[in-house]
């Protein structure tokens, strides 16, 4: 199924990407002023669509996500958010009209999964074209005239995204995922022209066979009433997750490591060790003799203390080889 999306772009955005990829919509945009971009766009929603209009022009509507057929006369408790590809092949009375009538486009840039674990646990994965195209969803609408609890002489226009089986690399998630329509292609205009329903229409709902990104994303885009651009990003590159703890660590610990260095080295860094020994002036140079020949005689000293202590038991002797062959 397809329960949740993001569709971020502002109209102005979202016009701009829709003609870049070949699809002509005019400028006129119906009930632009209920459309508000989100990373969380849940059910009930307004969601943009593209659909024909008169004169075969491509507009964008805003639309209630939840279908109500034309012929309802009250607001039905079940208003669909999905409609089944194998549902509209067999006919049902919710959406036969709209499937000759009313098909349409959803616009997003990815949509939301939940992985079911053993234990009841859900898991959120985030999928989205992996070439950073917008995702076109397959859907149906219809508009909804004298429904009671609606203003007087006003018509509500709902929709409903059209699911089909899974693709290979998307059935690790879910048995179902939205029928997604190549940009630009003969598909979507098929989709979206005024030919009635087919065997040629049908054929369009199938498994998108194109590169998807799907990743793990955070728990936070569980509840409808959070929006925020983490919530389409991997959970690992998220500040706080324990991947990201580890990498930050690792590159603090690679960051403040001292190298070792050999003496004549020059180091850019240090002005003070520019200079190699030879080319110093002769005070300088006794001085660094001095220090090294003292450093040397220390270091003796200490190795002399040390070889005292080097005998050791039998016993000590094993317990060390033991770690060391560890």
């Amino acid at each position: 199924m397809c329960g949740r999306f993001a569709c971020s772009l502002c109209p102005n955005e979202l016009r701009i990407q829709l003609r870049s990829n070949h699809i002509p919509v005019n400028d006129e945009w119906k009930e632009e002023e209920y459309f508000r971009p989100s990373y969380n766009v849940a059910p009930r929603s307004w969601i943009p669509v593209v659909r024909r209009a008169e004169g075969d022009n491509l507009i964008l509507q805003t639309m209630k996500w939840g279908f109500i057929p034309s012929w309802a006369k009250t607001i039905p408790e079940n208003q669909p958010i999905n409609a089944r590809d194998e549902t509209l092949n067999v006919g049902s009375p919710v959406f036969d009209g709209a499937k000759s009538n009313g098909r349409c486009i959803v616009a997003a840039d990815g949509f939301y999964e939940w992985k079911k674990l053993a234990g009841g646990k859900k898991i959120p994965h985030y999928t989205k074209r992996r070439d950073g195209k917008l995702m076109l969803f397959a859907a149906l609408f219809d508009r909804a005239d004298d429904v009671d609890g609606i203003e007087e002489s006003q018509s509500i226009y709902t929709c409903a995204i059209v699911t089909t089986s899974p693709s290979k690399a998307f059935s690790f998630l879910h048995d179902r995922m939205p029928v997604i329509l190549e940009n630009g292609s003969f598909e979507v205009g098929k989709w979206l022209s005024a030919e009635p329903w087919s065997k040629d229409i049908s054929k369009l709902m199938r498994p998108y066979d194109g590169d998807l990104d799907i990743y793990q994303v955070t728990d936070a885009v569980g509840p409808i009433t959070g929006n925020s651009p983490d919530f389409v990003l991997p959970v690992d590159s998220l500040k706080g997750s324990i991947s990201n703890f580890f990498k930050k660590s690792t590159s603090s610990l690679q960051t403040h490591a001292s190298p070792k260095r050999h003496i004549d080295e020059v180091d850019k860094d240090n002005p003070v060790m520019r200079v190699k020994e030879q080319d110093m002036p002769p005070p300088f140079k006794k001085a660094m003799t001095y220090a090294r020949d003292g450093a040397h005689k220390l270091s003796m000293k200490k190795d002399n203390t040390d070889s005292s202590h080097a005998v050791r038991k039998d016993g000590e002797k094993k317990i060390t080889l033991y770690f060391k062959k560890q």
